[in-house]
């Protein structure tokens, strides 16, 4: 048995460190390079919402979070978590989904649990030998590991759904969205929890307000009625304001900023009823149909997410993170 064992690590010392001195036609990599670029993955920066979060992919409408992968691009992988449609409480029973576990083994049987296993087993009888094969490959155990990058930054935003009338199948009540907003935040702070990540930053947006004209106009055109209105709005945001300050997480504040801007517009813009921007109050200028972002609306809240992170979290703002890839040319050998 062992020298079955010891064979086993000598193959694996040799399989890591073949692989890593290059294929035929490839330049060698040495071990600090390869440590350095081939299996740091990507880390992560999340964001978990509705509809406004989904449709924010569309390159049509300057979606934010289209944007956000292009400034993160080749420094941290942005995931869209959005689920049209969801509030809240739906959103709570798929979360576990969302979040990476970070207190689950890989299995024994998988690869990585295999490697695993060996690794541990030469890490005691052969030191040496672990030592060399950990400057090769360095905390990774396959190109898709067990253990990807770690997520910096999850960002939540919810309240649209939440908000509407009581007799609307996606209203949660205001106490019960409060609960779940901060059962989001405990996955990442409990220690219990299997998605315990204490060195995520967690940061909140308001829900955008509601353009109670845009809403009537289209409930008219669609023959369906009104689910959705700004003085419901208003109090879902100021809770996710409450529950930020409960919880010590930063916030960006989409609706007031919003509100302040549409009535900026309608001061500025006096006129008649064949005005447009006086008919909606403002809030054709950043909303499509009284609820989503439209193009100036997501350039607006990308905005204001650059400013929340790189002054909340300078550390988080690209450029500052080391790229994942070396820069070209790369020099490897």
């Amino acid at each position: 048995m062992a020298v079955f064992l010891i064979a086993l690590s000598a193959f694996n010392y040799l399989l890591l460190t073949s692989w890593a001195s290059g294929r035929a036609g490839h330049s060698p990599y040495t071990a600090n390079n390869v440590a350095t670029y081939a299996y740091n993955m990507y880390d992560v920066l999340l964001i978990f919402g509705d509809s406004h979060t989904q449709y924010a992919h569309d390159p049509d409408v300057d979606g934010f979070v289209a944007l956000l992968a292009r400034l993160y691009q080749r420094q941290m992988d942005v995931l869209n978590r959005g689920f049209s449609g969801y509030n809240t409480t739906g959103a709570r029973r798929i979360v576990h989904t969302v979040l990476p576990l970070t207190s689950r083994p890989p299995s024994k049987y998988s690869p990585a649990g295999v490697y695993r296993w060996v690794s541990n087993y030469t890490m005691h009888a052969l030191p040496g030998i672990y030592n060399r094969t950990k400057t090769i490959w360095p905390d990774r155990d396959y190109t898709f590991p067990d253990k990807p990058g770690q997520m910096r930054l999850c960002i939540i935003f919810f309240g649209t759904n939440d908000a509407t009338i009581e007799s609307s199948s996606q209203h949660t009540p205001l106490d019960q969205f409060a609960d779940n907003l901060r059962y989001f935040v405990s996955l990442l702070n409990d220690p219990s929890s299997p998605h315990y990540s204490p060195t995520t930053k967690i940061l909140f947006i308001t829900p955008p307000p509601t353009g109670d004209r845009m809403v009537e106009e289209k409930a008219r055109l669609w023959d369906h009625p009104i689910t959705t209105m700004n003085n419901s709005t208003k109090k879902y945001a100021d809770m996710v304001r409450k529950v930020a300050n409960e919880v010590d997480a930063p916030y960006v504040d989409l609706y007031a900023r919003i509100e302040a801007l549409a009535r900026r517009a309608r001061r500025a813009t006096p006129g008649t009823q064949a005005n447009a921007t006086v008919d909606f109050e403002g809030y054709d200028r950043y909303l499509i149909d009284g609820v989503h972002l439209n193009g100036l609306g997501n350039q607006l809240l990308y905005n204001m997410l650059r400013y929340s992170i790189s002054f909340h979290w300078p550390e988080l703002f690209p450029d500052t993170p080391p790229r994942a890839v070396a820069p070209w040319p790369a020099k490897f050998i």
